[in-house]
């Protein structure tokens, strides 16, 4: 009963991590930064404002949401902050949606074929 609960309770943390992810990848200024390092490799927070126009108060901020949900890493080097993707943060989002891609993309392939079937234009 104690390893149900133990599991259970993983399923829901891995659940939260999850949710943490989307809602983080939902600001689309969130997006552009992993954009960015996903060319870069690795950059200065200061390089990262740049890039945007923003404050870099406002890159600061954004980028302590996406540490949070652990998808960038910070690296200091003297006074220097240097932050790059996790990728293997972004593994569990992506089997998520390499799933339900795989399970839509045969249901529409049938939705196709039953129209076409049924003479009407898709």
């Amino acid at each position: 009963m104690v390893d149900h609960k133990k599991r259970r309770r993983r399923a829901e943390a891995k659940e939260e991590q999850l949710s943490l992810i989307f809602r983080t990848l939902a600001d689309r200024s969130r997006r552009q930064i992993i954009e960015l390092l996903r060319e870069a490799g690795e950059l200065k927070v200061g390089d990262i404002a740049e890039a945007f126009s923003m404050s870099l108060n406002g890159v600061s901020k954004h980028l302590k949401v996406l540490e949070k949900a652990g998808l960038v890493e910070r690296r200091v080097e003297g006074r220097e902050h240097w932050i790059r993707v996790s990728w293997t943060s972004l593994q569990q989002p992506y089997e998520w949606l390499h799933f339900y891609q795989h399970f839509w993309g045969g249901r529409l392939d049938s939705l196709v074929d039953y129209v076409k079937d049924k003479g009407a234009k898709p």
